[in-house]
């Protein structure tokens, strides 16, 4: 049997063929998920043999690698935040841009004060934002919604894999309509925001894979959005915050639509290209105070 560094050096090659832009990046994580090891610690195991028992498995994945399928998808399960999360096809990919305004909530919700933070994250697939805010905020409950039942179905099992069964609640929900009578300190979402006409634009990968209600919002691609502002005002405390993802080129129209409302548009977020990747926005209070919490 080839050791594991000659199977990577083949898998290059594959991908080389097929024009993939990194190709030791995909076999270097293409190999690790077949082998079950982080792809950091894929080094170590470079002069033992490529297990045999482990060939039909790397020939499945590859094929289908090749052919597009997206390799969260076939791993099963991709990190954020640090965090493991399982992943699978229907659901929503979670992209690394997220990671930066997480942080950012993250460091908003630690310096709230009180015994508990309640949040929301809505248009949740996988989990991942409202997880990770609750795995690391220790005094914070999450509610966590979405249109797709394997998308909560997905999120209640990731809750159970990171211990975080009891705090968290996941709904079945359009956006609130299955909401009860609550108030979050913070509404955080990654909802669909690329217009429909982009869609024949966008990578196979994504078009041919991912769930398309995931990922479209109308002609402007603000439908989502307008309305998780608008249907969310209510539930949200008074100085509390909505973190909201969007195409940089929708902030604009956002911070617009933001006053229109009883809502005050505070930044944008960066994401690592720095484009304008997300969107803080403050419901305003009665008396019309504009100190923070």
């Amino acid at each position: 049997m080839p050791s594991v560094k000659e199977v990577w050096q083949e898998l290059i090659k594959d991908f080389k063929k097929h024009s993939f832009s990194s190709p030791p990046r995909e076999a270097r994580l293409l190999l690790s998920s077949v082998l079950e090891v982080e792809p950091s610690r894929l080094y170590l195991f470079w002069d033992e043999e490529f297990p045999e028992e482990k060939s039909a498995r790397l020939e499945a994945f590859l094929k289908e690698r090749l052919q597009g399928v997206p390799l969260q998808y076939l791993a099963g399960k991709w990190d954020f935040f640090s965090l493991t999360f399982r992943l699978r096809r229907g659901v929503f990919i979670p992209r690394l841009d997220t990671e930066g305004w997480v942080e950012e909530a993250i460091t908003y919700l630690r310096s709230l004060p009180g015994e508990q933070i309640t949040i929301c994250d809505m248009c949740c697939g996988s989990g991942v934002i409202g997880l990770t805010c609750a795995f690391w905020v220790d005094n914070l409950y999450l509610y966590g919604a979405d249109i797709s039942p394997q998308a909560v179905e997905l999120s209640q099992e990731n809750a159970h894999l990171l211990g975080l069964d009891k705090k968290s609640t996941f709904l079945l929900s359009d956006l609130f309509s299955a909401f009860p009578a609550l108030q979050f300190d913070a509404i955080l979402s990654n909802p669909p925001y690329i217009k429909n006409s982009d869609w024949d634009s966008l990578p196979p990968e994504i078009r041919l894979y991912e769930p398309r209600e995931a990922l479209l919002a109308g002609e402007e691609g603000l439908d989502i959005i307008e309305r998780i502002l608008k249907e969310g005002e209510p539930f949200l405390k008074e100085g509390g915050l909505f973190f909201l993802e969007h195409d940089p080129e929708e902030r604009e129209a956002i911070q617009k639509l933001a006053d229109t409302l009883s809502l005050e548009y505070l930044r944008s977020i960066p994401d690592l290209t720095g484009n304008e990747r997300a969107s803080v926005i403050r419901k305003r209070r009665s008396n019309n105070e504009n100190t923070h919490r």
